[in-house]
């Protein structure tokens, strides 16, 4: 009873801080900078007491078990005392070490550098029923918002003013805008960028500041921004590159005795050998800071990207000197140092495989990469792996016992540009010459072959070979492109079982979809992360591909009808459909340890033309390690569908679908040390989009009014063990419903509460 006091380790004279009572707001406008700094407010504000719940300043959970351990075991000075604090407790929070006045003045000077002035925010300690608990309140008044009246640029040389006056459109302070110091600095900032990017190679944003007039204008500020007197010379005029120098090693202390000069001369490629390692114009391609240019700081950072990119170097550096001494020195030589990173990874994995599925059993995984394969910055990549697994029990559809297994392997070869004819990405001049466009990271461009064989252990053997050809490319930190051009695939049965065959004659739906086929695709992928600095990112990825299209229309150019069955490629039948994925994520940072999450997924193919089905391997599925997490995967759907007994352990083939849905909330928090814990809630399924299919399988067509009841959801819990380059996860789950009628009414449908578990052991976050 003593240790589950949260007051007996308080020192005397002081309080146990158990949170924020509340925050009140005077003169709160209900805009997007109002919102923006009421935020920031709010996180100066904000202090988590012990046993925050989900991080929250303002609730505590009944249970802070950290407080109790620390309170038990302080006074011992013994190795599992200390141990036991270190691993499982938390000392007292204090009011004193909250310091509420300290964070007044804090939140006050916030609103001030986001241009409330007048802003004032003062506190009041709320005493509790227990002496040595205390709440502490907050009052904010923002007050007037000041806002700009006018922006002059003072003292800046002639040509430098010209500069400004050319991109004032650009200017990101003009009035009407608030007085935001971020603001000021983005303009600053911005100024700072104009200048190094036309040859200003030593100036810095330092070197201007701003005066503000707030009594000229009631309400408004009047601002100057003007350079400083005192700056050094050399920030005052513009910079040429003079010549440049590379020098290829492959330790940092190695002699370069070997020269290639380009350029007459200007350029010089150092080595130590009889040739260089790599190619020099693949490093000069990248090298966008050219001679005889004023400097440029994009060309630079791109230059920095894209060389560091290539992923065949340990370490480059970039060194700028004056060619003189004089006053009159106009001139930057580039000096280049490029390390070679080791030339081959050979790695080993090994693990189990398949708990998601129902089955469990060892997978092995052999790699070997080559960087710089061909003296072009290539990675060649071989990589070949095998599982065997077996069912460990019985699913919801009461699959019998049945083994498999899986191996193959594949070769890819990445090259760091993309390979593509140039009207595609056509040059663009400007002043200084020819120029491709910009990319934020090194583009790529990949091909692919691989091969895999699997086997159903009494039902079939199944061959799947394919290839691709990727271009990977960024255009932003933000904002990413995957487009394959062509992707080729061809699934086959290599053995079918008599027990199969008998399989997929009596049911249409399966004997359709696992046919032979072709699948000749194109693919396109876009992906938009926010930026690294946002508190709340969102993560939202669409990918879209079709097959076969454009072969129908070559077909129809030689009289083919569009919907004419059994066109072939290369002899076989190819499919043919229209594929849209979508997947959003959005994570709310509730303290420095915890956040939430929100999922959604979607996904829909529409098959047409050749096809009268939807390819196996394009079909959608749910259950598992990252969708609905109290099933193990296909233990459910299409829709409504309920598998007889009879079926055996077969069923799960029938568990596909040509949509999805799937949605998830996720709160994470760290327990101690680098184990996390989780608490989430799973709901999703799949459907066919085709009403025939309902010919075979009662209620597997998608039907809005359907969606609730054939929803499968689930909750439960989990622990993530962080090694920083993965993580391993551990989730239970629980069902709460699925989406057939399982002979149980109401929404909790779960025959036995031992059949609706899942318990799935993974690598990764499952969003």
């Amino acid at each position: 009873m003593t240790a589950c006091s949260t007051t007996s380790g308080v020192p005397e004279g002081e309080h146990l801080y158990i949170g924020i009572d509340k925050v009140t707001y005077d003169n709160y406008e209900d805009n997007d900078h109002a919102s923006y700094t009421k935020e920031e407010v709010n996180a100066s504000l904000d202090c988590e007491p012990n046993g925050a719940l989900f991080g929250s300043s303002y609730h505590r959970t009944p249970f802070p078990y950290a407080l109790w351990v620390y309170n038990a075991f302080y006074k011992s000075d013994s190795p599992f005392a200390k141990w036991m604090i270190n691993t499982f407790g938390k000392e007292p929070v204090l009011m004193n070490t909250v310091n509420p006045e300290m964070r007044s003045a804090v939140a006050k000077s916030t609103l001030k550098t986001h241009g409330y002035l007048r802003g004032d925010v003062t506190h009041e300690i709320i005493q509790r029923k227990n002496p040595k608990k205390q709440k502490v309140s907050y009052h904010v008044d923002m007050g007037h918002l000041f806002t700009v009246d006018t922006l002059e640029y003072l003292n800046f040389p002639p040509l430098a003013q010209q500069l400004i006056d050319s991109t004032r459109s650009e200017s990101l302070v003009y009035p009407g805008v608030p007085f935001d110091v971020e603001t000021l600095d983005a303009e600053r900032t911005r100024i700072t960028k104009l200048f190094r990017n036309r040859g200003y190679f030593y100036y810095q944003s330092g070197y201007s500041s701003y005066l503000a007039d707030t009594l000229a204008v009631p309400g408004k500020v009047q601002l100057k921004l003007q350079m400083a007197d005192s700056i050094p010379q050399e920030a005052m005029h513009k910079w040429y590159i003079g010549n440049r120098n590379v020098y290829l090693k492959r330790h940092f202390m190695e002699k370069t005795d070997s020269v290639i000069r380009r350029g007459r001369s200007a350029t010089s490629i150092y080595y130590n050998g009889r040739k260089p390692k790599l190619r020099p114009n693949v490093l000069l391609h990248d090298l966008r800071i050219r001679h005889g240019r004023e400097f440029c700081y994009e060309d630079y950072e791109e230059s920095v990207n894209k060389i560091t990119g290539n992923n065949i170097f340990s370490m480059v550096d970039f060194k700028f000197t004056p060619r003189d001494s004089t006053a009159a020195c106009d001139t930057l030589d580039l000096d280049v140092t490029c390390i070679f990173d080791k030339p081959y990874d050979f790695y080993v994995e090994t693990n189990l495989a398949g708990k998601t599925t129902g089955f469990l059993g060892p997978q092995l995984v052999l790699g070997l990469t080559k960087r710089n394969a061909f003296h072009s910055g290539e990675i060649l990549n071989f990589n070949i792996h095998g599982n065997y697994e077996w069912q460990i029990g019985k699913t919801q559809d009461n699959s019998g016992n049945v083994d498999s297994y899986t191996y193959g392997g594949d070769v890819s070869l990445e090259f760091p540009r993309l390979l593509m004819p140039n009207f595609i990405f056509p040059a663009r001049r400007s002043g200084s010459g020819p120029r491709r466009p910009r990319f934020y990271t090194t583009p790529t461009t990949l091909i692919k072959a691989s091969s895999d064989i699997v086997c159903r252990s009494g039902f079939y053997t199944r061959h799947i070979v394919s290839g691709e050809f990727t271009y990977t490319f960024q255009t932003s930190e933000t904002i990413r492109h995957q487009f394959s051009p062509l992707v080729l695939e061809y699934n086959y049965l290599r053995k079918a079982t008599e027990k199969f065959a008998e399989i997929m004659v009596e049911n249409p739906y399966l004997f359709i979809s696992m046919a032979d086929v072709f699948i000749p695709k194109m693919r396109y992928t876009f992906s938009y992360s926010s930026p690294r600095k946002y508190r709340n990112p969102i993560f939202w990825e669409t990918t879209l591909s079709e097959s076969g299209n454009l072969l129908s229309l070559g077909y129809m150019a030689f009289g083919k009808k569009w919907n004419e069955k059994d066109k072939e490629m290369f002899n076989n039948p190819y499919a043919q459909f229209f594929k849209v994925e979508t997947d959003f994520t959005k994570t709310w940072r509730l303290s420095e340890n915890s956040q939430f999450l929100g999922h959604l997924s979607a996904g829909v193919i529409f098959y047409y033309g050749n096809s009268d089905a939807s390819p196996y391997t394009e079909m959608f599925y749910a259950g598992g390690a990252n969708s609905v997490r109290a099933f193990s995967l296909r233990s459910f759907g299409p829709g409504g569908m309920a598998l007889d007994d009879d079926l055996g352990n077969w069923g799960f083939l029938l568990r596909t679908g040509d949509m999805k849905l799937l949605g998830n909330i996720e709160y994470r928090t760290r327990l101690f040390g680098n184990l996390h814990g989780a608490v989430f809630l799973d709901a999703g399924n799949v459907w066919s989009v085709d009403p025939e299919d309902d010919e075979y399988f009662s209620g597997v067509c998608f039907k809005p009014k359907n969606l609730p009841k054939q929803l499968a959801v689930g909750t439960g819990v989990g622990l993530r063990y962080d090694l920083d380059f993965f993580v391993i996860r551990l989730d239970w789950g629980i069902g709460l419903h699925l989406p057939y009628d399982t002979g149980k009414s109401g929404f909790y449908n779960i025959p036995k509460f031992r059949d609706g578990q899942a318990l799935h052991l993974a690598i990764g976050y499952p969003f």
